[in-house]
């Protein structure tokens, strides 16, 4: 039973996710881009947070992203929080994909290169990923685990999150809420409000304890 409400429950996130991505993906100019700064400045805080305000990180996004004003605000919106903290860029890798590969890939960066820009930097603390996370093999999950640097997903929900999270392959992601539509509808007053109204933060920890309540 608990199983089958597990199950449900990633079957709704994933719903949501995709939602809350085909929303972006066509969001124009005249689009409210105040949900998307609040998600730039959530992921920093969050980065910040779970880095200890030090270190440097390798950003991973679709160049694609260029094109669209969403992405653009909320990139923008998490390296200037990010610098604020005290945390350094090291390097941006944006990846280009074909069409087929894009249909292909759902968005993903190409495994190659996430792995690339995992090793790219001798003092790496983390890899921000602003698209999907590839398919890996258990190889890779040893390759991440000792490159010693984090990684988080800031994305669509996918179903393999909670086991990445419970290996200790990711550190990280940063999900749409269930009830995201009501949520932004609310009053807030900051963007960290607004980011905690429509985000989910997952980790190691609580993606344990949700297992467990359902």
């Amino acid at each position: 039973m608990a199983k089958r409400a597990f199950g449900g429950l990633i079957v709704a996130l994933i719903i949501a996710g995709a939602v809350a991505w085909i929303y972006r993906s066509q969001s124009g100019p005249s689009f409210d881009l105040t949900p998307y700064n609040a998600l730039g400045v959530g992921a920093a805080g969050e980065t910040a947070r779970l880095l200890g305000n030090t270190g440097e990180v390798v950003v991973i996004t679709p160049e694609a992203n260029d094109r669209n004003p969403s992405f653009v605000s909320e990139l923008d919106s998490f390296q200037k929080a990010l610098k604020k903290s005290g945390i350094v860029i090291a390097s941006t890798v944006k990846f280009k994909l074909t069409r087929l590969e894009e249909i292909e890939a759902g968005g993903m960066v190409p495994r190659g290169q996430f792995l690339k820009a995992l090793q790219s930097q001798a003092k790496i603390g983390a890899v921000v990923l602003f698209c999907g996370l590839p398919k890996l093999t258990a190889q890779d999950y040893d390759t991440v685990k000792q490159s010693g640097a984090k990684v988080i997903v800031v994305s669509a929900y996918q179903p393999d999150f909670p086991n990445l999270l419970k290996a200790h392959v990711i550190d990280m992601a940063i999900v749409p809420k269930l009830d995201q539509a009501a949520a932004t509808s609310q009053k807030t007053q900051t963007l960290r409000k607004l980011f905690e109204s429509d985000y989910m933060v997952l980790t190691p920890d609580n993606i344990a304890n949700l297992s467990e309540r359902q």
